[in-house]
């Protein structure tokens, strides 16, 4: 299914764009699809048809999916060429569904008046306060958040709309044809009852015991499993920037200085609290202000004339994109009423209530925290200055214990690494800086040789790794696995025996026999009843516990294939079951599965729409050429 076009149809695109995580998927166009180009003007990313979507709005867009992917998966994921690559590709499938759409909608002649825009955005849950509000406070938060201006979000709203008038009329249509949702109905609910016996062989006697002969015969077919893998003897040397940082070294007329020269950054903006009242025109504004009396406020002019509501802003900053709209309304005395001021949602009177003058924070309060700054510089400048000394000594054939000794820094050594990171018995190995970097790199650095420098996850040094010797994939003898293989052999030799008692019992089952009293003939043998189970192994009424013991894939599929009466077996876990199947429970649209089907039936309405939703872009995508800016979008996962 198409990621972005079931977002079309199920939510706006704030929701989608700014709110839901995103979807990396490749629907209607896989990426080999597109028309791949170099040859368009550099500031093009992406063209379809007479559309075009601008480099700075791609690299934006590109930067905003990758902070809140760093967000969720740390610093050190989020520098994958992988996933850089995935966000690429996912960016360029979204913009060219939307764009597609909107071509489209433009074809076809399809404006969103004002009104329907400024309603649609008024119902946005996301811009809603506690009391099912418009907050334009909320509003303007998300759009600084996002790096996008009032005009561009309306610009983008609007094509939302428009998308969404094409393709609601289609898909709104689907429906789900009642043989479908009647057999997926049955196929999900039915269920089957049967009487088992579990066949279990838990031990063996001694002259059970196998052979030499017979566990080397075993030992000899499993071979790839007693084999150890590569094994790798490492020295790593780490250089981190509190490696070389001296706190004493900094005095206090250095931080000082610091303090003077970086002043701004201490300095706490003034605040203003401001109202508002948003109108449909300029008239209905200019009209409402022409209530205003000298020193009345918008709470007065609220009070005593039919206007909307005033909105609190909220305490804002001299930067917030909200002050930066009101323009010289900011300006006045507190307490007076602007007059009327445009903006992309509207008509505007705004009104400062209160404001809090600039302060800066003392230097006693943050010397600290400079101190602690200037040291992790002046670290930095040296674990820079060491790391090319590292490089120097390496490339000069000098051991790493020996540049360790004059160059500083720690020391790791590895006796044994696998590919996992585990050692000779199988433990992860400790102290291993980097797992993710540090291991691929021991392993593709030749034996004898060092590896490039690598920086530490925290980005605060380097490390370098130096592979001493390699242990090639090696069979462990015999006589090291053969309590290993003694374990084979038992297992194979009990579900043998299991199997051979199941064929038995199940020949002595006739239609009168009961199946209790087989199990009370033999032994390893227990009785006990299944079911109803559904043909995923759950029981359909709250609380009903099915005994795993007795069901595997092989028994579910043998019961709902069989018919009443019919004995089937099939290996589980601990051994054989043997069943007899006593009722098929055709199910029935009551009580809780009443629930189910309405449920069902919603699932496959929605379905429907989306392949509809599918098929109305795919159509509109061979109407319009795509071409990708190649080198813009290598350039940009290369550069982040």
């Amino acid at each position: 299914m198409i990621s972005g076009i079931k977002e079309a149809i199920k939510e706006s695109l704030i929701l989608k764009g700014f709110i839901g995580l995103m979807m990396i998927s490749f629907g209607v166009w896989g990426v080999g699809d597109f028309i791949g180009t170099g040859a368009l003007d550099p500031s093009i990313a992406i063209r379809v048809g007479p559309s075009e979507i601008s480099t700075t709005e791609f690299q934006r867009r590109f930067d905003q999916e990758l902070n809140r992917f760093k967000e969720e998966v740390g610093q050190q994921a989020a520098r994958s060429d992988a996933l850089k690559r995935s966000i690429a590709n996912s960016i360029v499938q979204d913009f060219t569904q939307t764009a597609t759409v909107s071509a489209a909608a433009q074809e076809l002649g399809i404006v969103i008046p004002l009104q329907r825009l400024q309603s649609s955005l008024m119902q946005e849950e996301a811009f809603q306060n506690s009391i099912g509000m418009f907050d334009q406070s909320r509003f303007i938060d998300v759009l600084y958040q996002n790096n996008l201006t009032e005009a561009q979000f309306v610009d983008m709203f609007s094509s939302d709309l428009r998308r969404s008038t094409i393709i609601s009329p289609v898909s709104a249509n689907a429906g789900a044809p009642e043989y479908l949702v009647d057999n997926l109905f049955a196929f999900r609910n039915e269920t089957r009852s049967a009487d088992t016996l579990l066949i279990t062989v838990p031990s063996l006697s001694a002259e059970d015991l196998p052979t030499d002969q017979e566990l080397e015969a075993l030992y000899q077919q499993n071979i790839t499993s007693y084999t150890a893998p590569e094994f790798r003897k490492v020295t790593a040397l780490v250089i981190e920037a509190s490696h070389f940082a001296n706190p004493e070294s900094i005095s206090e007329e250095e931080v000082l200085a610091r303090y003077e020269e970086t002043r701004d950054r201490y300095r706490k903006p003034g605040t203003s609290v401001v109202s508002q009242m948003i109108f449909d025109t300029q008239d209905e504004a200019a009209d409402a202000r022409a209530h205003v009396s000298e020193g009345e406020s918008l709470a007065d002019l609220e009070a005593k004339a039919d206007v909307p509501a005033a909105v609190n802003m909220g305490e804002l900053s001299p930067a917030s994109p909200v002050i930066a709209m009101m323009g010289e309304a900011y300006n006045l005395p507190t307490g007076e009423v602007s007059q009327p001021v445009q903006t992309d949602l509207g008509w505007h009177l705004f009104e400062v209530t209160s404001r809090t003058e600039e302060s800066v924070i003392p230097f006693e309060d943050v010397k600290d925290s400079i101190r602690e700054a200037m040291q992790e510089e002046r670290g930095m400048d040296a674990v820079y200055e060491a790391s090319v000394d590292i490089e120097d000594a390496v490339a000069g054939g000098t051991p790493l214990k020996e540049i360790a000794g004059y160059v500083g820094g720690d020391i790791t050594e590895i006796e044994a690494m696998d590919r996992n990171g585990k050692n000779a018995r199988g433990v992860d190995v400790p102290n291993i800086i980097d797992r993710a970097n540090f291991i691929p790199t021991a392993f593709s650095t030749p034996e004898g040789e060092a590896s490039q420098l690598l920086e530490t996850p925290a980005r605060t040094g380097y490390y370098i790794i130096q592979v001493d010797s390699v242990t090639p994939p090696t069979p462990r003898t015999l006589e090291e696995v053969r309590s290993q293989v003694v374990n084979l052999w038992e297992r194979q030799t009990r579900n043998e025996k299991a199997k051979e008692l199941a064929d038995s019992i199940q020949a002595e089952i006739g239609p009168s026999v009961k199946l209790s009293e087989l199990a009370a003939k033999h032994d390893n043998v227990s009785y006990a009843p299944l079911g109803p189970i559904t043909r995923f192994g759950e029981g359909l009424e709250q609380g009903h516990i099915v005994d795993s013991k007795l069901i595997s894939p092989a028994v579910l599929d043998e019961m709902f294939s069989a018919k009443v009466g019919a004995v089937i077996s099939a290996p589980v876990s601990e051994g054989m079951v043997i069943a007899r199947l006593s009722e098929i429970n055709e199910p029935k649209p009551e009580g809780q599965l009443a629930t189910s089907q309405v449920q069902l039936r919603a699932s496959v309405i929605n379905t429907m729409r989306e392949d509809l939703a599918t098929q109305v872009v795919q159509a509109f995508a061979a109407r319009y050429p795509v071409e990708i800016n190649n080198e813009i979008i290598d350039q940009t996962i290369s550069l982040r």
